[in-house]
């Protein structure tokens, strides 16, 4: 063989081996398929219902998976499968480990049979019934139904019932057109007089009387006579009123005026009636008719016409704007402002429209006063007035008695009178610091009818003890005046003491906040208010007491006090509860005893100039010692239970308490 054919056939040999390794190879990758299907473990696939199982078919949605028959075998963890039969809704399902090798179940859905239904109406008023069940009202008509049988009704008023039966298969879509056939009906019509002609929906349909057969339907009817008011009409020939008589009653054609009106707005009468919103107004022929047109601010016009037969007429009413003279005077002279509008001081005459104004006066210091006035041509207005201070109006609106937030009560003195503070060296008890001063309150201010309680100041301080009923005791001066801020501040008032870390840095004179009383107030009311003159000692001028009068120390304070008041025995040995003794004549209570009371003022002895008058006196000064008035249930000496009596302290004592007071209107 020579060298040429070796090579070709060993070619050829290289060639068949090279065949038999592909087919090994494809061999082999087939064995490993068909072994790893078989490895898998089969699942079974069971479709519900029965006849949605002889239609299914099952594809692989997602995943690595073999589908034979009803088995699937997954070489992928999670195959997805999607199950569908013809007229069923496809279900998709997500199978995992737990599930292979065994059988799982699929129940299909039926789809709903879909229909659509109309009418040759094509009317909005169409009922559809299904099984005499009414499910829409619609001219055409889609709905869903699960396969099955029905029947189908259609009603409307005009028309005769139809009725359909239904038979669906699942999925499928149901189209029809149901004709309806109108119902019959009458129309009949009469007229008084007779003669008018008839038309039916702007068709001219016959002269009255008229009698016409009629489908169902909704009508215009028209009815026309010359010399007559036209009469339109709308008739409803349905299946409850197949029938429908009509007797009409022709008015004649009546004559009508036409108003064009200037300003508008206003109000337009007719022979008394009044008319609204109406241009053109029909009246009657031959009879005289009054008219008046009115508006506030202007003069009422009035007409007066007579109208033939058919006749129209155009009115006009211009009005003329009224106005009229307001002479404005006030005392003091003040300021003029119309409707908000500065107009100049009084006294003042104005010429105004005669509308409702409004005119306010003021004064800076005087309570604005407002006054409405219509004005007139027939007349002048005139509007005097005397304005009041703001301080006069306070007072004058100003309660007699009132109760603060924290519970107690206060009384409005409106002193305006001049007394004698201190007392003379001739004053049996009397003592140095007791400096005489001449003093004129003019200021209204409020006093408390008792002294601060213990229930009153555990508002202020939580941590206060001691019986509720009795005054709050054992409290220095910035305390007491520390609790007036609070209560001011509570009731939207202007605090009094400027205070800081309960040291006292300032007072405002013109505040009209909670305080304590002056000295010069407390010694009034307690010798001179409600008395025709001023007295020793709170109860009058004589040295016996009288029963029930004060708490201060009796015989029954023996052995607890140096000094005692001999027959009197006031039934407490120590503290009372406020309001145990008689009101004072000044209408408060316990100025005479009971406790001793801090005053706003600070403690001074410096003599007065001679013949100085002190007005409304309110001590600015700041000062660690600060007046006490007033006797307690310690006090046994004459010196003591004069009102005149003062002392100087720093702080408190256990039978010191303190009474609140304000003024009206603040200010000094």
């Amino acid at each position: 063989m020579n060298p040429f054919n070796q090579q070709l056939l060993a070619a050829k040999e290289k060639q068949r081996l090279r065949y038999i390794k592909i087919m090994a190879f494809f061999a082999i990758g087939a064995l490993i398929v068909i072994i790893a299907i078989f490895a898998s473990r089969g699942t079974r696939i069971e479709v519900y219902p029965n006849d949605a199982a002889e239609l299914a078919s099952v594809r692989l949605e997602h995943g690595v998976a073999i589908i034979i028959g009803e088995t699937l075998y997954s070489i992928s963890k999670k195959p997805v499968i999607v199950v569908s039969a013809a007229g069923f809704k496809p279900a998709t399902h997500k199978l995992d480990q737990h599930a292979f090798a065994k059988v799982i179940s699929v129940t299909l859905e039926p789809l709903p049979a879909k229909i659509e239904l109309s009418t040759n109406i094509n009317d909005d008023k169409t009922s559809w019934l299904i099984d005499d069940e009414v499910i829409d009202i619609t001219a055409t008509f889609e709905h869903q139904l699960d396969a099955g049988d029905y029947q189908l009704s259609i009603f409307h008023s005009h028309y005769q019932d139809a009725s359909v039966a239904l038979s669906l298969a699942r999925g499928e879509l149901f189209k029809l057109l149901i004709p309806l056939t109108p119902i019959n009906g009458t129309l009949s019509i009469t007229t008084k007089p007779s003669g008018a002609h008839i038309t039916i929906n702007d068709i001219d349909s016959g002269i009255s009387p008229l009698e016409l057969p009629m489908e169902g339907g909704i009508y215009q009817v028209g009815i026309a006579l010359k010399n007559h008011q036209t009469i339109n009409d709308t008739i409803d020939i349905n299946r409850t009123t197949a029938t429908v008589t009509r007797d009409y009653k022709l008015a004649l054609k009546k004559a009508a005026i036409s108003v064009a009106l200037n300003p508008q707005g206003g109000q337009l009468v007719l022979d008394n009636i009044i008319i609204n919103n109406t241009p053109i107004i029909p009246v009657t022929k031959g009879v005289e008719h009054n008219l008046s047109y009115s508006k506030q601010g202007y003069f009422t016009q009035y007409k007066t016409v007579t109208l033939n037969t058919d006749e129209k007429i155009n009115l006009v009413f211009e009005l003329q704007k009224e106005m009229g003279q307001v002479e404005i005077h006030s005392t003091p002279e003040s300021s003029v402002e119309l409707n908000g509008k500065l107009m100049g001081n009084t006294p003042l005459q104005l010429s105004l429209n005669a509308v409702e104004q409004k005119i306010t006066l003021g004064k800076p210091g005087f309570r604005s006063i407002t006054k409405l006035i219509t004005p007139s041509a027939a007349n002048t207005k005139k509007v005097s007035v005397t304005l009041l201070s703001e301080k006069e109006v306070r007072l004058k609106d100003a309660p007699k008695f009132y109760t603060h937030k924290a519970g107690g009560q206060l009384k409005l003195f409106t002193p305006n009178d001049t007394f004698t503070m201190g007392a003379s060296r001739s004053e049996r008890g009397q003592r140095a610091n007791e400096i005489i001063r001449k003093v004129k309150l003019t200021k209204a201010f409020y006093a408390g009818i008792t002294e601060v309680s213990n229930e009153q100041y555990r508002q202020y301080n939580k941590a206060t003890k001691g019986v509720s009923t009795e005054p709050v005791t054992s409290i220095s001066w910035i305390e007491a005046a520390s609790f007036c801020n609070w209560l001011s501040q509570l009731e939207g008032l202007d605090p009094v003491y400027r205070i800081n870390k309960q040291q006292l840095g300032g007072i405002n004179p013109h505040s009209d906040g909670y305080r304590l009383l002056t000295e010069a107030e407390w010694e009034w009311l307690a010798r001179k208010a409600g008395k025709a003159t001023q007295t020793l000692f709170v109860w009058g001028d004589k040295y016996v007491i009288p029963k029930d009068a004060v708490n201060i120390a009796d015989e029954s304070a023996n052995n607890s006090v140096k000094v005692f008041v001999s027959k009197y025995n006031d039934g407490f040995q120590g503290m009372a509860p406020v309001k145990s003794f008689r009101r004072e004549k000044s209408g408060l209570y316990d100025q005479g005893g009971n406790v001793s009371e801090w005053t706003h003022d600070s403690y001074s002895i410096m003599p007065a100039k001679s013949g100085t008058v002190f007005t409304d006196p309110f001590d600015l000064t700041i000062s660690n010692s600060h007046v006490v008035k007033g006797a307690s249930w310690r006090s046994g000496s004459v010196t003591e239970l004069r009102p005149s009596f003062k002392e100087g302290l720093v702080g408190s004592r256990d039978d010191l308490g303190f009474r609140i007071g304000r003024y009206v209107y603040g200010g000094h």
